[in-house]
């Protein structure tokens, strides 16, 4: 039987970013990934970011190549982080996360669409 809280543990490849260091990444093109659900999504998120709600995986292993710049964005940092050990399951290397997410996105001020 497989431990549910094991998919929610910090991959040790995966990369903390606050606030301010995604926003500067954000100027290098990552690609930006939501993985809350739809309806959070659509409630308010950083531009250019792409819905792809955790569990569906597959759609950025079919989208993107393995060496892509992948930056997963969820409320709190948790859903991002059970993302991030799916991707690199699956070979992507360059796999990080919004310390503190959607949340710590909007405490800090920064925009969102």
């Amino acid at each position: 039987m497989t431990n549910i809280f094991a998919l929610f543990r910090h991959p040790k490849e995966l990369q903390d970013l606050t606030s301010d260091e995604l926003q500067e990444k954000i100027l290098t093109h990552p690609v930006l990934i939501d993985v809350r659900t739809v309806r959070e999504f659509e409630a308010g998120h950083i531009a250019g970011a792409v819905s792809i709600p955790l569990g569906q995986e597959s759609s950025v292993v079919a989208r993107w190549p393995v060496d892509a710049d992948v930056v997963l964005i969820c409320k709190t940092g948790h859903r991002s982080q059970a993302a991030a050990g799916a991707l690199l399951a699956q070979g992507f290397q360059h796999i990080s996360h919004l310390k503190g997410g959607m949340d710590a996105w909007r405490r800090s001020g920064k925009p969102i669409e």
